[in-house]
């Protein structure tokens, strides 16, 4: 057996067994650990964390090892919907759609490729002899060519289909009445406004409905101080924390000096011995003379100092619409219908050139305020210089990735560099590491290096909005993974195989390239090995996590980490999770065709995949605070013709190489082919990812003689509106309609008198307030309009009867009072609902949501329909997909809706800066009285601290007890 040879099949029998075993262990170790620490494995099962609603825990899994695989595979689409978002939804159908697409072509390729390339060819070895180096006659290249005709044509149709179910679903869930309602739903943003767009009445003019408009302002001076502020108070909270537990130990311990009152902290803790930090830099050199690092007792001076940042905080909140303006406005609507119609005629009513970028759908929480001040020349010099980077970035990122590349072809180094040549005369196992293992674990440590370094240049390029930053990672680590871990490594694994040859006879060099190309499968053979078997195993295993919650719970010395620790939840991100996956789909198209044997390890590594992410979605995480609705996954889509594109290259030039003419020219055409698909789903789909058609709003609220438009998802209907909007722009000579003014418009004119500003409002919570917030009361209540006994066929709408969006006449308008809380539910007439208080705002829940069952959760669209009618189904999507069905099919906790504050409506959209509130000290109660005294020393600073809800436990370990004393649910923005 030749060297080659030898080293691939060492490889992968290595790495199959190596894998194979840790695998085995992590699955082991998960299946023996997940019942008996829920909090780590199964905490959305859990009742006691607070910051979980109802509706977002799931229901236990069947005892048993396995038993949770079945009962999470017959779980309907809508039930991942409701446990792992929209966002988690569609990204497990990213996994699940190429994975049945890698099955389904193994299927339609092997039976005729296989043996192709295997008879009458090479006399290659090992896995080389499945591959396209392994054919001499150059007709049967045309088997190549027609196969490839067939998968990457049904992979078309494929992209095709996801794209439109993806928009129609969007369209679905933004006309549900949860997302209808939405403040983000009624807002549209417009940066880098022109000047004379500026001067305020401009807007109203332009479009009477709009109900106010906020203006971002320059709001540095506030911002410092207030971050300032937050860090005090950090440092503060630790540091009387961590006195009160050592004063708790030394009074267990009874090492104190009997005699002195036990509840005085300098009993236990001399004032000489309090925490101190310096002030300054932390990187700078601790002197005091030059760099200002003095050393200064912690709890005396960040008393004193949040006490003097108050002073100059709180004018600056009271007085900030008093600052510079930014060229950028939030134009709040009063539904989503006119938000939609603002949105679609902004270009026609104002011109291209008179504004920068347009929004809608965005929360304040998702706004980058530091990027608001940006013009549009600031703007483009910012994304220039992070795109210049991140291409540096990714050429000198190469350099250690191909070093890992020539490893995984270590044998072909070793005649070449003569150091290296000890490695051949080692045993076929260590071979096998050395070529297997640790290239792949290498490859997987490089690559997630780059993703934080990604994260932090998009925060800073110049985007305004969580999801332009999170589109900005997902396409530039994406373009990492397509550079270093296939191109590098593809042709540093071939090249290095052939450099040996080129260098004795260069003529020869592209026939050897061409012949050796194909063996760098091997490389990805056993990485997908490392995909399918170890690494989905210890996603579910979590080990690093398991560890840590056993090990910084420990460490965890005040109230507020320990609540945090225990109570929040991670949440995934999916602008860094997309590319991962997307990289297994670029490497499994472009060998699906050149060596189809991968196809088995590519249908391993995303079926495994797709389980543990199945699991951790459901039952780990929470879907992430900033809501996508799943605008990932339309560009994960569109960035798969990069696979393509490189699978028909990798194939053109093989067959320019193997000088087969006929093949080239065949696999030319369908390149072309597959660009101008490229161009026309563009054009067709991309105008429709961020609008919601008029037509479908008007369908969803049941007015007669509306449709969806599915022959074009919207396309022509919104670019008629626009042209409608731009003709009545120009004949217009009203200048506007009257509207009802604003109380922020009346203050402003002077016809109405600015709040005063009041110390005790500007605290988080009062203390009435904070027992009403800390339990996170929900208050369940009967309103009358859900009187179906149950639910099967339709989520919102009986099929016999028109859409009906919840209001709040609905509901008793006595619970309409948020101060009023009981603990007996409220009855009226009616099914159960739950009202729930949050921090903005209040929401108005179906009882049905917070329960697993068929009328919460409606089955598939598909399920009933027998298999041939799904196959028929499947190439027909507009037959497949209709808009009515969705909605039907979505879960009910998309029929909650929202009533928002009013002062908070009129003010949302301003940097929290403004309406940040003094920080609120929470110190565990000891019980000596330590923290009582403590409590008295702050406030006399002016600082509100507190001890409500927090205790000690036997062994000295403060703990808490309720809810943080600022804590309050979220509302949904």
């Amino acid at each position: 057996m030749s060297a080659d040879t030898s080293s691939s099949t060492s490889a992968f029998v290595t790495t199959l067994i190596f894998n194979g075993i840790i695998g085995g262990i992590f699955l082991l170790g998960f299946l023996t650990l997940r019942q008996r620490y829920k909090r780590v494995y199964e905490p959305r099962t859990l009742t006691d964390i607070r910051t979980l609603f109802d509706e977002d825990r799931t229901d236990p899994c069947p005892p048993g090892y396995f038993q949770w695989l079945p009962y999470l595979l017959k779980k309907p689409h809508s039930f991942i919907i409701q446990h792992a978002g929209i966002d988690g939804y569609f990204y497990l159908r990213f996994l699940g759609v190429f994975a049945a697409f890698s099955l389904l072509s193994a299927i339609m390729l092997f039976p005729i490729l296989l043996p192709v390339n295997i008879t009458n060819g090479n006399n290659l070895k090992g896995f080389e002899i499945m591959s396209f180096a392994n054919v001499k006659n150059k007709n049967r290249f045309y088997a190549h060519v027609f196969l490839s005709w067939l998968v990457f044509g049904l992979l078309l149709f494929i992209i095709y289909k996801e794209l439109y179910y993806y928009t129609l679903v969007r369209h679905a869930a933004m006309t549900t009445p949860l997302y209808d309602g939405l403040l983000s739903s009624h807002t549209v943003i417009v940066t880098e406004l022109d000047d004379s767009l500026m001067q305020e009445g401009e807007f109203e003019r332009l479009y009477p409905s709009l109900k106010s408009i906020n203006y971002a302002y320059d709001l540095k001076e506030l911002n410092d101080l207030v971050e300032e502020r937050q860090k005090d108070g950090t440092k503060l909270e630790s540091a009387v924390n961590s006195c009160v537990n050592k004063a708790t130990k030394k009074y267990l311990k009874k090492d104190y000096v009997e005699g002195k009152p036990q509840d005085n902290l300098d009993t236990y803790v001399p004032y000489e011995k309090r925490p101190k930090h310096r002030l300054g830099k932390w990187f700078m050199p601790p002197l005091k003379k030059w760099f200002g690092r003095e050393k200064v007792q912690t709890i005396t001076y960040c008393g004193e100092h949040i006490s003097e940042l108050n002073e100059k905080i709180h004018p600056l909140q009271q007085k900030w619409t008093q600052n510079e303006k930014f060229p950028s406005i939030f134009i709040q609507f009063g539904s989503q219908l006119n938000a939609q119609k603002c949105y679609q005629s902004l270009e026609a009513v104002l011109g291209k050139k008179k504004f920068g970028k347009k929004f809608i759908g965005a929360t304040p929480k998702d706004i980058n305020w530091t990027n608001m001040s940006m013009t549009t020349k600031e703007r483009h010099i910012k994304r220039i210089l992070a795109n210049t980077f991140l291409t540096l970035l990714i050429i000198f990122w190469a350099i250690p990735v191909a070093v890992v590349g020539c490893i995984s072809n270590v044998n072909f180094l070793t005649d070449k560099v003569h150091f290296l040549r000890f490695i051949n005369n080692l045993p076929n196992v260590l071979m096998g590491l050395i070529t297997g293992i640790l290239p792949t674990v290498a490859l997987a440590v490089l690559m997630s290096l780059v993703a934080p370094i990604i994260t932090k240049i998009g925060n800073i390029s110049g985007a305004i909005t969580f999801e332009e930053t999170s589109l900005y990672v997902q396409k530039w680590y994406y373009a990492f993974q397509v550079v270093d871990v296939f191109i590098v490594v593809t042709l540093a694994s071939s090249a290095s195989a052939t450099v040996d040859a080129i260098i004795k006879d260069p003529t020869s060099a592209m026939t050897l390239l061409a012949a050796n190309l194909p063996k760098a499968s091997n490389f990805y053979i056993v990485y997908f090995l490392l995909l399918g078997l170890t690494t989905p195993a210890g996603n579910l295993l979590q080990i690093v996590t398991f560890i840590l919650s056993k090990i910084l719970h420990v460490l965890d010395n005040s109230p507020r980490a320990k609540w945090t620790r225990y109570n929040v939840l991670s949440e995934p991100n999916y602008g860094v999770l997309y590319p991962a996956i997307q990289i297994l789909t670029v490497i499994m198209l472009s060998y699906t065709i050149i060596a189809p044997i991968i196809l088995v390890f590519t249908t391993l590594a995303l079926i495994t995949t797709y389980v543990a992410n199945l699991y951790n979605l459901v039952y780990v995480t929470v879907p992430p605070k900033h809501d996508l609705v799943g605008k990932n996954y339309p560009y994960a889509i569109f960035q798969v013709f990069v696979g393509i594109y490189l699978a028909q290259v990798c194939l053109i030039g093989l067959f320019i190489m193997a000088k087969a003419w006929g093949p080239l020219v065949l696999e030319c055409f369908f390149l072309v082919v597959t660009a101008l698909t490229n161009i026309y789903f563009k054009r067709m789909f991309l105008p429709v990812l961020n609008i919601v058609p008029l037509s479908a709003i008007r369908y969803a609220r049941g007015q007669p003689n509306c449709h969806y438009p599915y022959k074009d998802l919207g396309l022509q209907e919104t670019k008629d509106f626009a042209e409608k909007m731009r003709l009545q722009h120009e004949g217009d000579e009203t200048g506007g309609i009257i509207r009802q003014v604003t109380r922020k418009e009346l203050v402003r004119a002077d016809l109405l008198e600015s709040p005063e500003y009041n110390e005790s409002s500007n605290s988080t919570n009062s203390q009435d307030e904070n027992e009403k917030n800390k339990n996170a009361n929900i208050v369940r209540v009967d309103t009358g309009v859900t009187t179906e006994p149950s639910r099967k066929n339709s989520t919102f709408v009986s099929p016999d009867e028109e859409f009906h969006k919840l209001h709040y006449s609905d509901i008793d308008p006595s619970i309409l009072n948020p101060n009023r809380f009981d603990d007996v539910p409220l009855q009226q007439n009616g099914e159960h609902g739950v009202w729930l208080i949050g921090d903005v705002g209040d929401t108005y829940r179906d009882i049905e949501a917070m329960r697993d069952t068929d009328a919460s959760q409606p089955g598939n669209s598909l399920r009933d329909y027998p298999a041939l009618r799904r196959v028929t189904l499947f190439f027909k999507p507009w037959d497949c997909y209709k808009f009515p069905i969705i909605r039907q099919k979505m879960p009910v906790i998309l029929n909650s809706t929202i009533q928002y504050d009013v002062d908070y409506l009129e003010n949302a959209y301003i940097d929290s800066s403004v309406n940040e509130q003094d920080p609120i000290i929470w110190v565990a109660k000891d019980p000596m009285g330590v923290s009582d005294q403590l409590v008295k020393e702050c406030k006399n600073y002016g600082v509100d601290i507190r001890n409500e809800g927090t205790t000690f436990t036997e062994k000295g370990k403060c703990t808490f007890t309720d809810n943080p004393p600022d804590y309050e649910p979220k509302t949904k923005l």
